[in-house]
């Protein structure tokens, strides 16, 4: 029999062989997709350059990977009501390392209700795949296979009392689970609910004022009062999001939230602070745009010499069509993670750790139909750390094919 990959090859080659069947309309309600890609990346493993492959049981730093998808998205509209769905297959195979292979199933639905002119609201859920990176590894053990499932379901109602105003309520669950045990950011379980107000007026930019609280649980990972790795957590927050276009050409997106992250059992793992994010996309022209992007964050990252690492980052992106069929786009990207809440004290003369992330971007597209699309580019990443162990040098290159019908 065939493997999935090359039933998808296969799938991508017949789009090819007969486009007129597979042209795409915008107004379908049912579209298929199919994709092909091949990537070479040459440090898989984010192996710091003194690192020895040998050493871990590896081959080599690099490996060619290919990727095959199908696809089925939907987009209808009942009355008032609108179901949005999209699922998808990838076949993720890899050159030199094969224990790494998988299939993923992923998948988001929506449906958008209302119900008269005064409620509205989403019914929504979601599920992806992928394998996790190997540049927050917490192990040396690079010959198991950790695939990671992030799975959210979500519900929330308006009630608009006024034309531009809305009261709102909202409850979710979300779960991560991971097939190794081998990051500082663990399997869990959360679940909460959210409530806010929020402003909409006629020009259609809105601003939201949500306070939001989760209660989740650890597993796949014992209660461990010597390492202070605890079994439960709560999240706190206050939220406000922002989405206004301050000019015809310029859309400002922004999040500014106030968080507080409990744990059950040991107060040294809890943090709290300020978190958010600031975008502003800029078309300057009906085929160019320019988009700048700042965040800061705390996130979870448990280990004996932090609970949490504070992140700050700054991205700058580009995108041009040069005609109707070429477009062109170039991203640069720079971070930094300075890691907080040790629970054991460090030596003397020990900093906390401090990372240091540049990256860079390049892709060009060529569309010689409007259902397919072939694009390459380049991706180019490194970590500069206060531990010379997790520096690291990657670069990926890749080309690929895509057609919806």
């Amino acid at each position: 029999m065939m493997s999935c990959q090359k039933i998808l090859i296969a799938f991508a080659a017949a789009a090819l062989i007969h486009p007129v069947f597979v042209m795409a309309n915008e107004g379908d309600v049912v579209n298929l997709s199919a994709a092909l890609t091949m990537m070479h990346d040459n440090n898989l493993f984010r192996l710091a350059p003194s690192a020895n492959p040998a050493s871990f049981g590896i081959e080599g730093r690099s490996d060619t990977i290919t990727m095959a998808s199908a696809g089925l998205n939907l987009n209808k509209m009942l009355g008032r009501q609108q179901l949005i769905g999209n699922i998808n297959f990838v076949d993720t195979s890899y050159q030199r390392n094969a224990y790494l292979d998988y299939l993923a199933l992923n998948y988001d639905g929506k449906w958008l209700w209302a119900v008269g002119t005064r409620w509205t609201g989403e019914l929504a859920l979601d599920r992806a795949e992928s394998l996790n990176t190997f540049a927050d590894y917490t192990t040396n053990n690079y010959q198991a296979r950790n695939v990671r499932l992030i799975e959210n379901e979500r519900f929330t109602a308006n009630y608009w009392f006024h034309t531009s105003w809305a009261a709102f309520l909202g409850v979710s669950r979300n779960s991560v689970s991971n097939e190794q045990a081998v990051l500082a950011a663990n399997d869990y379980e959360a679940s909460g609910f959210n409530y806010g107000i929020r402003f909409r007026p006629v020009s259609g930019n809105t601003v939201a004022l949500r306070v939001k609280q989760l209660d989740g649980s650890y597993s796949n990972r014992p209660f461990d009062p010597a390492a202070q790795f605890d079994n439960g957590f709560s999240h706190r927050g206050v939220e406000l999001d922002t989405s206004w276009l301050l000019t015809g050409k310029t859309q400002l997106r922004s999040r500014l939230e106030y968080l507080e992250r409990k744990h059950d059992h040991f107060a040294a793992r809890d943090y709290s602070g300020w978190a958010g994010n600031l975008d502003l996309v800029y078309a300057a022209t009906g085929k160019s745009s320019f988009t700048f992007g700042y965040k800061h964050d705390l996130v979870a990252f448990q280990q004996a010499t932090s609970s949490y690492y504070e992140l700050d980052e700054l991205n700058l992106g580009a995108r041009w069509a040069a005609t109707d069929k070429i477009s062109t786009g170039a991203r640069l990207g720079y971070g930094k993670r300075s890691y907080r809440g040790e629970i054991i004290t460090l030596p003397a003369g020990v900093e906390s750790r401090e990372d240091k992330i540049t990256r860079a971007g390049l892709d060009i597209g060529y569309k010689p139909a409007r259902w397919l699309e072939l694009k390459a580019g380049m991706n180019y990443e490194k970590r500069n750390t206060n531990n010379d162990r997790f520096d690291y040098k990657d670069r990926t290159t890749f080309v690929s094919l895509n057609a919806q019908y």
